[in-house]
């Protein structure tokens, strides 16, 4: 079973749908019904979510062939610089991933995100042809992860960077900001993760109806601009855990002048979907209209302002 996004499908012609912002990546999901028993996920098996969904986004299935042909078109017109599959833990999901993989001869890079338990089923996917391993994290703090995720964040962590030290610039993660996590943490594993080379998706958490936290909030905006600000200077201006500061956990300020902190913010880019290169996760974290977390397009300069301010850091920064 391979289901598209709405957003996916709208782009292929193969459904009707108002958008502002195209994805620039295929968004596929394989399977239905989770293993795992994440809470905040709308495929665990254990609840009564609606399993067309994932994230805040619809997902309805296609025929394989369909889709495949639909990505051959979409690539060859350069709509598309990206195909992610994103995988539920059953053994159905497995099947349709290698059966996409066989089938589909379309000249896009492609990201896998599903549950990994070894290398050795990083490496049967990297020969499969696929681009990069997504190898997602979601929860920052260790405590939270096992009442959320369960299982061990260090035993994850350590995949994690055995992957990336194994098939370097080939690994990604998710992290999702709202559970609980301080700022000093999000930051402290931000530079380990740019240290490993592992590309970043930047989530804020979404409470979907069914799940076990429905009624949990989102992040509050500020805190979500300050995380993704200290992202943009880790990844991109090579900023190191000392050059940021924090009172009780709170990241407060940034050991550079204020002025200069304008100037790097000046494009917007901070604000942006962050994931692996040419993903922009249309409406994922918000809706249309709504707050937005992560913009899936260049913001103006009225925006870009706003986000600057909403992060509540240059007002305290330093002179």
């Amino acid at each position: 079973m391979i289901k598209l996004s709405a957003g996916t499908a709208h782009l292929l012609g193969m459904k009707r749908l108002k958008t502002d912002a195209p994805p620039t990546t295929a968004y596929l999901m394989a399977g239905e019904g989770c293993q795992n028993d994440c809470s905040f996920c709308a495929q665990a098996t254990s609840n009564l979510a609606n399993k067309n969904e994932l994230a805040r986004i619809r997902w309805q299935e296609y025929q394989t062939e369909d889709i495949i042909s639909n990505l051959s078109q979409a690539a060859a017109k350069k709509d598309l610089q990206r195909i992610c599959i994103q995988a539920v833990d059953n053994p159905q999901a497995e099947e349709s991933i290698t059966d996409f993989l066989d089938q589909a001869q379309v000249d896009l890079p492609v990201c896998v995100s599903k549950s990994i338990n070894s290398l050795a089923e990083v490496d049967k996917l990297l020969e499969a042809g696929v681009d990069r391993v997504n190898i997602a994290l979601d929860v920052v703090d260790p405590e939270k992860f096992n009442q959320i995720k369960g299982g061990s964040y260090q035993e994850r962590y350590q995949l994690l960077e055995a992957a990336a030290n194994r098939f370097p610039d080939r690994i990604s993660t998710h992290i999702i900001i709202g559970f609980g996590e301080t700022e000093k943490q999000v930051v402290k594993l931000l530079t380990q993760l740019k240290e490993l080379k592992v590309k970043l998706g930047l989530f804020a958490f979404t409470p979907l109806r069914g799940t076990e936290l429905a009624k949990q909030s989102r992040p509050d905006i500020d805190n979500y601009r300050r995380v993704q600000i200290a992202n943009y200077l880790i990844y991109n201006h090579d900023f190191t855990l000392d050059q940021f500061e924090f009172k009780a956990d709170k990241l407060t300020a940034i050991d550079i002048k204020k002025q200069r902190l304008k100037d790097l913010l000046a494009t917007g880019k901070a604000f942006e979907t962050v994931g692996c290169s040419g993903c922009n996760r249309p409406y994922y974290n918000e809706k249309p209209g709504g707050v937005m977390y992560n913009y899936p397009r260049s913001l103006t300069s009225q925006e870009i302002e706003e986000a600057i301010k909403e992060s509540r850091l240059i007002e305290d920064g330093r002179e």
